[in-house]
């Protein structure tokens, strides 16, 4: 039985044979090599989702503990003698700010591997859904396409809002501990800084996966030849 390649997937099936490719065989080599992508997908994607909990997991313990480090430092005698240095006293009230930027600093982390994460997922329910259709099989996209609409809520979207959530809690504390600190002027600072800081990650991780993606990135380092 040949499966006609539709047009909609000619540059899925092209790219993963090397060749123009207009129908498949269902006994011949490729078929079966469809299908060992097939359950390749199915591994890949179940590790991802993992990975994903186990992340969140993480990050949420992490979370809990700046939490837990903020207000103990909030309770804190933070007053000091009229003989010390007052770079001291600066020290110790700005350790609430510090503590507030790293939760936002590593708020931010938490949100870009979700975003990438979710990015991964959706690209591995893409394969899935095309080598299911020339695979001769349809549960995956058959689940998803009966789930019940109000019900039909992604994890990954789910994981990103709470990224978000944390996210802005930690912006407003730490604009927050900025202003009883330095002011109106120590504020505005506070608001640059937290926006030029996403701005300059987003950035740099981009960055960093199209230096991964370009032509010769992949190129094998020559091995060293015993003397």
């Amino acid at each position: 039985m040949r499966i006609t390649i539709e047009p909609g997937d000619k540059g899925f099936i092209d790219t993963f044979f090397a060749e123009p490719t207009g129908h498949i065989d269902q006994n011949s080599p490729q078929a079966e090599r469809l299908r060992e992508s097939l359950q390749d997908a199915y591994r890949e994607r179940s590790v991802e989702t993992d990975a994903e909990w186990k992340r969140t997991l993480c990050f949420l313990l992490l979370f809990v503990f700046l939490y837990i480090v903020l207000g103990i430092s909030l309770t804190l005698d933070l007053s000091v003698s009229d003989t010390a240095p007052k770079s001291i006293a600066w020290a110790l009230h700005a350790v609430p700010v510090l503590i507030a930027f790293s939760g936002y600093f590593i708020s931010l982390l938490f949100l870009f591997f979700n975003r990438s994460s979710a990015f991964r997922k959706k690209q591995w329910d893409r394969a899935i859904a095309i080598l299911e259709r020339y695979c001769g099989r349809n549960m995956h996209s058959q689940l998803l396409a009966d789930n019940p609409v109000p019900g039909n809520y992604s994890l990954s979207a789910i994981n990103i809002a709470l990224a978000l959530f944390i996210c802005v809690t930690w912006v407003v504390m730490y604009n927050y501990f900025t202003f009883t600190t330095s002011g109106v002027i120590g504020s505005v600072i506070s608001l640059f800084i937290t926006t030029m800081t996403y701005v300059i990650l987003d950035i740099q991780l981009l960055k960093s996966v199209r230096q991964q993606t370009q032509p010769g990135a992949d190129r094998q380092v020559d091995e060293p030849r015993d003397d």
